[in-house]
This record gives C-alpha cells, structure tokens and sequence, in this order.
C-alpha cells in the first residue's frame, strides 16, 4: 500500500502535536492519509515549526494546509482562542499530556495535582467539549470505501470522530503513579460516557480512546540513563520486550478517525506490547 493511501479527508485537529512523539507522528500520518487541513496545537512554539516542517518535507501529492497555533490546553483563555479560529472539524485527536514525578500520594503536593490534571483530563475535556460543538454543525458523510450498496456506505458515516490518548496505565495500576494513572482512567471514562451520548443517531460522532504502552517520545528518552532503570521493567513486562514507536501510535489514530472504524466507539484500544495481558 502506498504510504499516500487516502483514508481521510477534510479537516483535523492535533494536540500536544510539537514534540517528537505521539502528537507529532499523529500529525505526520494524518497528513499523508489524505487530511486536506491540519490545525497543531502545543505548548512548545518551535517544535510545532518543526513538525510543520517535517511534513513540508514529505513532496506529498495532496499537501495539508496547517495552521500552527501555540498555546496552553490548560487555559480556558487559550482554549477559547484556538477554536475561534476552527470553523469546521471532521476529526481530533488529544495527544497533549504530561508524566510527573514518580511518587505515592502522600508525598504529591496539591499544586503538582493540580497542574498534572489541569493538562492530562481538563485541558483535555475542554477540548473534546469545542470539538463536539463544531462536529455537531457537520453533515453525516457517508463512509468513502468499499462497501456492497450506497445504503451500507450511509450507515457506515459520520459526522467526525474524536480520538483521546489515554495509556495502558488507565487499565492496571503502577507503583508510585497515582495521579497519572487517575487522569488516564479519567480519559478513558469520559471516552465512553460521550460515546454514549454522541454516538447514536442523529450525532453520529464517534469517541474512542488510545492506551499506548511505554513509547519512545521525550517523555520516556530524555535522561536514557535514569528513564531506562524507570521503564526497564514495564518494558520487560511486555511479551513483545520492547518501547513502542509514535508511529505504531499514529497508525491506530488514523484508523479510529477514518470509517475503516466505522462500528468502533466508546473503546480504549491498547496498543501496548502486550503489557496488560502478563
């Protein structure tokens, strides 16, 4: 298949899209499935340049236009700007999160509370919240692959889809990770509960969520020495014995966007090595 395959088409929205990592390779494969407009948000100005750049560099026959705007999904101030300046929205995906310190929660600091989840499920519910608002103004596109008769293909549409980056820490628990782990379980629940409700006819928004395993974005690299010792053994955990990629990510992302995934909703899809099952 080529990499320039047309899965999806129509406008997109990528959060947390300027470090190398999830976000970034999200936007990447977004851009070379077909997608025609890229909004990339991210606290980090230059690396939303270079993702902007990255994909410049890929001589696709059908380019995105991207929109770069930086800023912080913590702010309502921020949030409130960014979807001013979407108009329209097919799909979104909320890559936009941070790890914090390993400790147990005696020793958290509410302010270290505060901040971890006003990125990781906050700013994250406001998004969805803005993305579900535009989606709904969408009419129902009929699913654009192969399908037996034009009734199937009705069925199969939609009006966009929503994919939220969770992690396999919403499922099983983790030594010294509390907070982390409630805001991905946090994730992973508001997922199927607006599934529930955006889901049917007439809205026709499909919500799914992600549960990556230990990837190699800078979150996990930084500091290889002290993050290896951190993660050697959820890596060790895992049959297939090593970090996932952004890209095996991505993949997953563009698949739960486009009607390839037509009856899928209200998941958490783990894409972990084969971590929670050992």
């Amino acid at each position: 298949m080529s990499p320039f395959h047309k899965r999806v088409d129509g406008v997109a929205l990528v959060t947390g899209a300027g470090s190398p990592g999830i976000g970034r390779a999200t936007s990447v494969a977004l851009s070379c499935a077909g997608i025609s407009t890229l909004y990339i948000t991210d606290i980090n100005e230059k690396g939303l340049e270079d993702t902007k750049s990255i994909i410049g560099s890929l001589n696709l026959p059908s380019p995105p236009t991207i929109h770069a705007i930086p800023g912080d999904i913590s702010s309502p101030d921020f949030i409130a700007a960014l979807f001013s300046k979407i108009s329209t929205l097919d799909y979104a995906v909320n890559c936009a999160g941070v790890l914090g310190q390993d400790k147990p929660t005696a020793e958290i600091g509410l302010e270290e509370f505060d901040w971890l989840n006003s990125i990781n499920y906050r700013g994250l519910w406001m998004c969805v919240k803005e993305e579900l608002k535009l989606m709904l103004k969408n009419d129902v596109k009929p699913y654009q692959g192969f399908t037996l008769s034009e009734g199937e293909a009705r069925v199969r549409g939609q009006r966009g889809s929503i994919v939220n980056i969770a992690s396999q820490l919403a499922i099983v628990g983790k030594t010294q990770a509390a907070i982390y782990t409630a805001s991905k379980a946090a994730v992973m629940s508001l997922t199927r509960s607006d599934a529930i409700d955006y889901s049917k006819p007439p809205n026709c928004i499909r919500l799914n969520s992600i549960c990556p395993g230990v990837i190699a974005t800078p979150m996990t690299t930084t500091n290889p020495g002290e993050v290896s010792e951190r993660l050697r053994d959820a890596i060790n955990i895992a049959p297939m014995e090593r970090m996932g990629l952004p890209s095996e990510i991505a993949d997953t992302a563009v698949w739960l966007c486009s009607g390839e995934s037509s009856f899928v909703t209200g998941s958490g899809v783990v894409v972990d090595g084969g971590y929670v099952i050992n």
